[in-house]
């Protein structure tokens, strides 16, 4: 698949919201990695302990993935602007990269969008008290891909079209293929209240970080 350690990003839809459903809260993943390649054993060994948080609300949300001793990458996504701002700290330092509808739409059109098949399938399971259905994904090149979903809490708003995957709900445990290693998230926190922090959802670039575009992370190698 497409995406890479820089921009890996859960399952998020743009979907109308029934009232039944939750559509503010905080969510915590612990993520698992396995690869059958034993080369790729030092790697998961640096990212042990890894997580990612989402918080959400309205049409604005925030993604913290804390890829162990690695990196972070924050994607934060403000519905009112429009507009997507990823910030990511690591060994290659501080970077940020702002992406508007029109980025977006301009990259979809150059054919980096990816195609998935879903299958939502008739069997459920319980993570933190909510019953989740199962869904499978299937990619482009063939990955199969299991979702597990919960209908009672709305998925988290993004704006980010040409890669989201279609679903009835927010994923509480799903997996996502990194090249050879497989990347399991299960949630483990769900909050239906947060505080959110001033400039929690904002897309302004913080001190500190530099800013470049998704081509220049493209030729990093960050961006596949």
């Amino acid at each position: 698949m497409k995406k890479g350690f820089l921009s890996v990003v859960i399952v998020v839809l743009a979907i109308s919201t029934s009232n039944a459903q939750i559509t503010k809260g905080h969510v915590q993943y612990s993520i698992e990695m396995t690869s059958d390649n034993p080369e790729m054993e030092m790697a998961i060994n640096m990212m042990q302990g890894s997580t990612m948080d989402i918080y959400f609300e309205d049409n604005n949300s925030r993604q913290e993935m804390k890829m162990g001793t690695f990196m972070t990458n924050t994607t934060i996504y403000n519905g009112e602007e429009n507009q997507s701002l990823m910030l990511m700290s690591g060994m290659m330092g501080k970077k940020a990269i702002i992406l508007t509808s029109e980025d977006l739409e301009a990259d979809t059109e150059e054919g980096d969008d990816v195609d998935f098949e879903v299958e939502l399938v008739d069997e459920t399971k319980e993570i933190l008290g909510y019953t989740c259905k199962k869904a499978i994904i299937i990619s482009e090149d063939d990955n199969e891909l299991i979702y597990w979903y919960t209908e009672e809490i709305a998925p988290a708003e993004r704006g980010e079209k040409s890669n989201d995957i279609d679903l009835p709900g927010m994923p509480l445990e799903f997996q996502t293929s990194q090249g050879e290693m497989m990347m399991t998230m299960t949630a483990t926190v769900f909050n239906k209240k947060f505080k959110a922090e001033k400039g929690w959802f904002s897309t302004e670039i913080p001190e500190g970080y530099e800013e470049m575009t998704m081509e220049e992370l493209k030729a990093m190698g960050g961006g596949q």
